[in-house]
């Protein structure tokens, strides 16, 4: 991908704004059409395994009242007409439209992507000034939000305390500007922004979050743990008669130092955990193997014919080379071993592409390594077939 929207470059995107300075594009999305109805939204914040939130600036027991779903239907009938907003996450699990949003910002690698959180807001809905801690793209779907932010990252921002939202205390926007369907602004983490409904709107938010350095280690001390030499027991060191039982003895200490360090922290058992970890999205979510596992016949035949294939949004996908050109493939932080050539061509297409070519991965499946690849990817839900978009 060369060019990203508004006739800029990835490459001048990536060195000039990302992580760096919000730029406001104007048309990003020409003919954007809404992958959801509001109607439809709200239905689906009823739902018991959908994350969902209404949000009352006023009118509710305290400013800043936010309401967690599922929410019976009764809900929204008392809403007034201004004044509120409905949040949905990971509508890309729910909507497979919604999904394909991703497609245009695939020069982020798979391992940073959150989710597609979509709002519909009334007019004067807003979640107040704020600041998130991930790189977001807003894309304004139908109807009309005026976006008021800074240039730069806040430095020590302070919030009102006792609300249900992380609000600021102060706020002055640099930039004020009114986004209509198919517009997009990117915001890096850190800077300020406020966006009011001026119509009733939906607003859809790309969020790319980096892993926290304290989930990290405590994911990898798990895993490190969870080794057969984990279960083993510190032994001591030849030992005196304490003479001072409370002091730890400094051969204690040592063997402590020799059994943290004895842990394989190779670079390559580091990239493997990593590549694991960071393919899991949060809890509550695994790859869901159908209730009949197609034959493999049926597959070919469905990708010799077109078929649409999916990829589960239920886990990231990513691999790591390996010697004599293979590769680890993870999927929702499973690790597949894959051997060189065709094998590891189609590994690759289905980490770069949420619909892979049908076509070509019936062509790369004339391999046999590739076949036995994907009757094991539709077997356990990191694949599927589709409905073809209309």
């Amino acid at each position: 991908m060369s060019s990203v929207f508004g006739g800029m470059t990835v490459r001048r995107f990536l060195a000039e704004h990302w992580q760096k300075r919000p730029l406001l594009v104007r048309g990003a999305f020409p003919r954007f059409r809404d992958p959801i109805t509001p109607d439809e939204l709200a239905g689906l914040s009823c739902e018991e395994d959908v994350e969902s939130r209404i949000v009352r600036e006023e009118g509710g027991a305290h400013p800043w009242e936010v309401a967690h779903g599922p929410h019976p239907e009764e809900r929204f009938g008392a809403l007034p007409d201004r004044g509120w907003t409905i949040l949905v996450q990971e509508l890309n699990r729910h909507v497979p439209a919604a999904a394909r949003m991703l497609e245009p910002f695939a020069f982020v690698p798979n391992v940073r992507v959150d989710d597609v959180m979509v709002s519909f807001a009334a007019p004067g809905g807003s979640v107040g000034p704020h600041v998130d801690s991930y790189d977001v793209f807003l894309i304004q779907g139908q109807g009309r939000r005026r976006w008021m932010y800074g240039r730069e990252k806040v430095q020590n921002a302070r919030f009102i305390s006792g609300l249900d939202l992380r609000i600021l205390e102060s706020f002055t926007p640099d930039e004020d500007a009114v986004l209509e369907a198919g517009d997009m602004l990117y915001l890096p983490p850190g800077v300020a922004h406020h966006g009011v409904a001026v119509t009733p709107c939906l607003t859809y938010s790309i969020g790319f979050r980096a892993p926290r350095l304290a989930e990290m280690w405590k994911d990898l001390a798990e895993h490190l743990g969870a080794r057969p030499e984990g279960a083993a027991l510190l032994v001591d060191p030849p030992l005196s008669p304490a003479e001072e039982p409370g002091a730890i003895p400094v051969a204690m200490l040592a063997r402590v130092r020799a059994a943290v360090r004895s842990m394989d922290l190779s670079d390559d058992s580091i990239d493997r955990w990593f590549a694991s970890f960071a393919t899991r999205l949060k809890p509550g979510h695994a790859l869901t193997p159908p209730r009949r596992a197609p034959a493999l016949e049926v597959i070919l035949a469905r990708l010799r014919a077109g078929d649409v294939v999916a990829r589960s949004e239920e886990g990231r996908f990513a691999f790591l080379p390996r010697a004599r050109g293979g590769l680890y493939l993870y999927a929702g932080g499973e690790e597949i071993e894959v051997h060189r050539g065709a094998a590891a061509s189609l590994a690759k297409l289905v980490t770069g592409l949420r619909r892979p070519d049908p076509t070509e991965l019936a062509r790369l499946a004339r391999d046999r390594h590739a076949r036995a690849l994907v009757l094991r990817l539709f077997a356990s839900g990191a694949l599927r077939f589709v409905r073809r978009a209309r």
